[in-house]
């Protein structure tokens, strides 16, 4: 397997090189925190009950106009569909069927469900990345809707670069949930591939790419905000090692194991959209979802579960190449 050490030298501030130190071996936190509901749709599936029911694109509630909420607006247009954009303080109406696509920054997510009526939760469809169930199991909305989305958008109004690779030539993008049949028919109107799956790949889907947006981003902001591209091709035994590291964790803490060939995949995508750059954002819901674990296990003397993505954490902020709020557990 392809490793690099921790000792590799990442330039610090004033120019003088540091090396990480030397890389301990990985030790997994004995811990387990899973759902059951996979399990249960799972059962379901093979017995022919809780099927799905199938949905078709109809006009809408899309909460944010940014790049993707402008998107969508736009793929309605097209089917000569009249969505009713819902901007920061609009009420949100309580008569309209349909999906409710919230289209925001993950920081504005509890807000927003707090300004959306209780009856219409449930058409509640979540496009954000990171790590979303603790906040769904806080408000109880098992039964809304999930994106995980593979595309690159780099500006509102822009034409959507799809992550169709040779790796995945049928596409990345999928959903699942009561609207997942809506938005699949709304995205291939723009020419966007997108699965209607079951809970169980959904999830582990959103891992992947939680594993490729906290790896990707984190190495190449170490390395002094590299392009996507740039961290595949210069850095990629480092940004594989970290690849993973994380998926392990996810494996052995979360219950859930990725699909084989991660590594070639993920670094297909970041070839496909290789001009995207490298920042370390909305931390609490991406590298900070692992970070919390690594807290928890210091708390309670266990050892790190990711350790190589702790010396890169610390390194980045000690040396001011980003920074983050600590955690506390």
């Amino acid at each position: 397997a392809r490793r690099v050490a921790l000792s590799t030298s990442l330039p610090l501030s004033n120019g003088a090189m540091k090396p990480f130190a030397q890389r301990r071996s990985l030790s997994l936190l004995q811990m387990m925190h899973s759902s059951s509901r996979p399990t249960t749709e799972y059962f379901d599936y093979l017995l022919g009950r809780n099927q799905m029911e199938e949905t078709v694109d109809q006009p809408s509630i899309i909460i944010g106009d940014g790049r993707v909420g402008t998107m969508l607006r736009e793929f309605g247009e097209r089917r000569s569909f009249e969505d009713i954009l819902i901007r920061r303080g609009d009420p949100i109406p309580a008569d309209l069927p349909g999906p409710i696509y919230i289209c925001t920054r993950n920081d504005d997510l509890e807000s927003v469900i707090a300004q959306v009526p209780e009856e219409k939760r449930q058409d509640l469809v979540f496009m954000q990345n990171g790590q979303l169930e603790p906040l769904r199991q806080k408000y109880g909305l098992y039964d809304t809707t999930q994106a995980c989305l593979w595309f690159a958008l780099t500006r509102k109004g822009g034409k959507p670069l799809d992550g169709i690779t040779s790796e995945c030539p049928e596409g990345l993008t999928c959903v699942s949930g009561k609207w997942a049949g809506a938005l699949s028919m709304r995205l291939r109107t723009g020419n966007l591939a997108c699965e209607v799956v079951g809970e169980r790949d959904l999830r582990r889907n959103m891992f992947e790419k939680l594993v490729w947006i906290s790896a990707f981003m984190l190495v190449g902001s170490v390395h002094g905000g590299k392009t996507v591209g740039e961290v595949e091709k210069e850095h990629n035994e480092e940004v594989c090692d970290l690849i993973r590291e994380l998926a392990t964790m996810i494996r052995f803490t979360m219950s859930v194991a990725l699909k084989t060939g991660l590594e070639e995949r993920l670094c297909a995508y970041s070839r496909r959209v290789e001009f995207f750059p490298t920042a370390m954002k909305e931390f609490e819901w991406r590298n900070g979802w692992f970070y919390r674990y690594t807290k928890l296990a210091q708390k309670n003397g266990f050892p790190d579960a990711t350790p190589m993505h702790t010396e890169y954490l610390r390194y980045g902020r000690e040396n001011g190449l980003f920074t983050f709020d600590e955690i506390e557990v």
